[in-house]
């Protein structure tokens, strides 16, 4: 179908504005695999982050004309597992401090997912109530050193970070810990999902895309990964999306990184 979000936008322009994950496929090396699989244990055939730990999934947002996605994702990912740690008084982490101020990724011209989850480790970020949202229109701003009030900045860090790498290990890690983020590539057919279950069928490749991964399911036989999108509520099912899950669909199985918040 037609989604409203790209109403008078060229393929460029989304390519540009709404694609920015790098290097799809996390390097190796960057992080420690966690040691052997996850613990084997009993998971449900469908599961919603959001019906466990209810509002610590937070909205959805919006990244505009800003190729700011890994921003997005790594930020939305530490803000609910923050809450989902017991930190409800945190609430929403700043995406745009890691636009402006992690330079080891490129603000609004995309970033990598192994870089930002190390920024948010040994730098972390603020609340967005301190730091809020400005490159919507696509310029990634200078890095401040208070908040929006002037008021001074307090930083929340990550902790361990982890890459499960098996449907397996990312159902457990999310079953037992909240959210991860997660890369795939977008073809062109992407951009008509409105509804069901996304497998690319036709279409050349746009680039990549970082989103937040809050559970699983399964449709009329398929298998598929419950994804929270950062292209705002008009998009597809309310700005989620199911992907086919245990096939490695377009990277997304192969692209998945998350940490503890530093409590």
């Amino acid at each position: 179908g037609v989604n409203p979000v790209f109403k008078d936008m060229t393929l460029a322009d989304v390519k540009k504005q709404l694609l920015g994950a790098r290097a799809i496929n996390l390097i190796p090396g960057n992080y420690p695999a966690p040691a052997g699989k996850y613990e084997l244990q009993d998971l449900p055939s469908a599961f919603d982050a959001r019906q466990k730990w209810g509002s610590c999934i937070h909205p959805i947002r919006n990244q505009q004309q800003c190729g700011s996605c890994w921003a997005f994702a790594a930020s939305e990912v530490l803000s609910d597992r923050f809450c989902i740690a017991g930190r409800k008084d945190v609430g929403v982490l700043s995406p745009q401090y890691l636009v402006s101020c992690d330079d080891s990724d490129y603000g609004c011209d995309g970033g990598y997912l192994a870089n930002s989850w190390q920024f948010l480790q040994n730098t972390g970020i603020p609340t967005d109530a301190c730091y809020s949202y400005t490159s919507g229109g696509g310029d990634s701003g200078q890095c401040k050193t208070t908040c929006d009030d002037g008021s001074a900045i307090k930083t929340f860090k990550a902790d361990k970070v982890v890459t499960p790498t098996t449907p397996a290990d990312i159902q457990t890690e999310i079953f037992n810990n909240g959210p991860v983020e997660v890369a795939f590539s977008v073809y062109r057919d992407f951009l008509s999902y409105t509804s069901g279950v996304y497998s690319h069928k036709t279409g050349g490749l746009l680039g990549g895309h970082a989103v937040k991964a809050i559970g699983w399911g399964v449709s009329n036989g398929t298998p598929y990964w419950i994804i929270a999108n950062s292209w705002g509520e008009s998009w597809g099912q309310n700005g989620f999306f199911w992907i086919k899950r245990g096939s490695n669909e377009c990277g997304i199985e192969s692209n998945v990184i998350a940490g503890s918040p530093a409590l």
